[in-house]
């Protein structure tokens, strides 16, 4: 379907009929529309979100992924991206002005309404990737001395501004936060009744400094749909969504994923520059590459003799190394996911090592009795066959235990540090496996064979 439209949309720019391409996309959902339009350029993008309505291509355009939007950004005017920016609550906004250069996200301020200018340079303070960062200062709040029934009427007044509430927080004179009502309660409440006296305790606030995976763990443990972020006085700043922590925990999901791939930063495949996308890659390639590069000089003045007097062993070496890395790898994604959620910390770090020692030793020897197996029958010579199965037995467990080490302690290591774990544990657990592997089977082969 989504190919089918994607051709009428380009037959409809090509004739400038862009009726026909608000008529086909008004009535789908904004992601929906955002994985049609990223076929086309940036250049028809934009010239397509120009003649959209303002709130629809301000709904389109967030759901673009940050290279995409800033490429697509750059094509925009003045005028188009303000109109966009004055349909977005204040952390969307944000997002999108600091996707854009200096100058133009200076003008684009100094355009804005006094109000929402300074809304949005408040939290163009705060890091992207903190609790600052993701906050909106759009709220309901109320004074704990307040009537319900004027609380409820203060509410009908400021609804329009405030998109999605459900809590409602409460500050006393000073402003400081003090606890938060829900809007069921507030309704069926005696409205000559103060705020006070059905306003509850609030289980948790967070600091502006907060980094935002912490936020999403804190969402998961408590089960909330909102989080207030107070300064170091308690005074109400701005709050958290929980559809700004789907967006989190998403972002956090695919930034581990590329790291532990050896991939720096996610770049699309289209419209990231090829500077950056060679940035990306090629350091952790050559750190793998260099460790390669080792294992081969190793093998050839040590052990060159013994894969000549016994190719077999040269036909098995890839199967150990590349089941050893495959063990290692997922010990490593195991262990990298649980110290995202929170579910292990480092001091637990002998636990998590043995647990994962004792598993491997299973899984690899399993996998080297069936390879050790297979290069029985393929000798057909039954003296040098038991060798050979020996070797790859032995060889594969030790390999599987070891890489499992290496995909445990590796991002344990870095957690310890306070250096993201997922930071390329991808191509260094596979060099680490592949250098002991290769030298481990060769020197065992040595002493049997």
């Amino acid at each position: 379907m989504n190919l089918e439209i994607h051709e009428k949309l380009l037959d409809s720019i090509s004739k400038k009929d862009f009726s026909f391409v608000k008529e086909s996309l008004v009535d789908l959902n904004p992601t929906d529309i955002s994985n049609i339009l990223i076929r086309f350029n940036e250049e028809e993008i934009s010239e397509i979100l120009s003649n959209l309505d303002a709130n629809i291509s301000a709904e389109i355009i967030l759901e673009f992924p940050e290279d995409v939007r800033t490429s697509i950004l750059k094509e925009l005017d003045n005028a188009s991206i303000l109109k966009v920016i004055e349909e977005l609550e204040s952390d969307d906004a944000t997002d999108l002005i600091s996707d854009l250069d200096e100058k133009k996200s200076k003008e684009i301020l100094e355009t804005m309404n006094p109000q929402d200018s300074n809304e949005v340079q408040t939290l163009l303070q705060y890091a992207e990737d903190t609790a600052g960062g993701i906050m909106q200062t759009e709220l309901v709040e109320v004074k704990d001395s307040s009537i319900i029934k004027d609380a409820i009427n203060w509410i009908r007044l400021i609804a329009n501004d405030v998109p999605d509430f459900y809590l409602i927080y409460v500050t006393n004179e000073t402003d400081k936060l003090v606890g938060y009502v829900s809007l069921r309660n507030l309704i069926i409440s005696d409205p000559d009744s103060k705020i006070s006296s059905i306003m509850e305790e609030i289980e948790v606030s967070v600091l502006p400094s907060l980094d935002q995976e912490e936020v999403s763990i804190i969402f998961a443990n408590y089960n909330i749909v909102s989080l207030p972020v107070v300064d170091e006085n308690q005074k109400l700043l701005g709050r958290i969504t929980s559809d700004d922590i789907i967006d989190v925990i998403t972002e956090e999901a695919e930034e581990d994923i590329y790291s532990l791939a050896g991939v720096g930063e996610y770049n699309h495949p289209i419209y990231s520059s090829f500077i950056s996308k060679t940035k990306s890659r090629l350091p952790w390639l050559l750190v793998t590459l260099m460790g390669e590069i080792v294992i081969a000089f190793i093998i050839y003045i040590y052990f060159s003799g013994t894969l000549v007097n016994f190719i077999l062993l040269a036909a098995f070496m890839p199967a150990v190394m590349a089941t050893g890395g495959s063990v290692g790898i997922q010990t490593s994604a195991i262990v990298v996911r649980a110290l995202g959620m929170g579910t292990i910390n480092t001091s637990q770090a002998i636990k998590v090592i043995f647990s994962e020692l004792k598993l491997s030793l299973v899984l690899g020897a399993i996998c080297g009795l069936l390879a050790g197996l297979s290069g029985f029958f393929i000798n057909g010579n039954t003296e040098e066959g038991t060798k050979f199965f020996t070797v790859i037995f032995f060889s594969l467990s030790l390999a599987s235990v070891m890489s499992a080490v290496f995909g445990a302690a590796f991002p344990l290591f870095l957690n310890k540090l306070k250096v993201d774990p997922a930071n390329g544990s991808g191509p260094i657990v596979t060099m680490a496996n592949d250098m002991f592997s290769a030298i481990s089977y060769l020197f065992i082969a040595l002493l049997i064979i």
